[in-house]
C-alpha cells in the first residue's frame, strides 16, 4: 500500500475576488476524501474567508464561509491562520468562524518544510 502524502492548502487570496476560494475547499475536500494528509493555511488576504457573519449578497455571490465546517466531516482537522496576517488586519480567533491553529512564523516554516505537496491558492 502506497504511503499517503501530505498537503497543505495554501489560502491567501479574499473569498470573493477570484474563484480561488471554492477551488482551494475543492482540492482540501478532494485529498482528504482519498485519504490523504491534508492542512489547510489561511494567511494574507485568504483569512478574510473564515470571518464570521460574511454577507455577499451586494454583489451577487453565495456565502462560501458557510462550507469550511465542512472541512470537519472530512477529517481535515489541521486547519491554521497566519498570527502575522490576523495582527495586520486587527482581527483574532474570535472574529473566525470556526476554530483555528494560529501559527507565528516559525511554526509556518517547520509546517511549510514538513510538507509533500503544497498548493497555493
Amino acid at each position: 500500500m502506497m504511503n499517503p502524502k501530505s498537503f497543505l492548502i495554501i489560502n491567501r487570496h479574499s473569498p470573493y475576488q477570484t474563484n480561488s476560494a471554492k477551488e482551494a475547499l475543492d482540492v482540501a475536500l478532494m485529498t482528504a476524501v482519498f485519504n490523504q494528509k491534508t492542512s489547510v493555511l489561511f494567511m494574507d488576504d485568504g483569512i478574510y474567508q473564515l470571518l464570521k457573519k460574511q454577507d455577499p449578497t451586494d454583489i451577487t455571490q453565495k456565502n462560501s464561509a458557510a462550507t469550511f465546517p465542512m472541512l470537519e466531516m472530512y477529517d481535515v482537522d489541521a486547519v491554521y491562520v497566519e498570527q502575522a496576517s490576523l495582527e495586520a488586519r486587527n482581527l483574532n480567533e474570535q472574529d473566525l468562524l470556526m476554530p483555528v491553529q494560529v501559527i507565528d512564523s516559525e511554526s509556518l516554516r517547520e509546517l511549510i518544510e514538513n510538507q509533500t505537496i503544497i498548493l497555493n491558492f
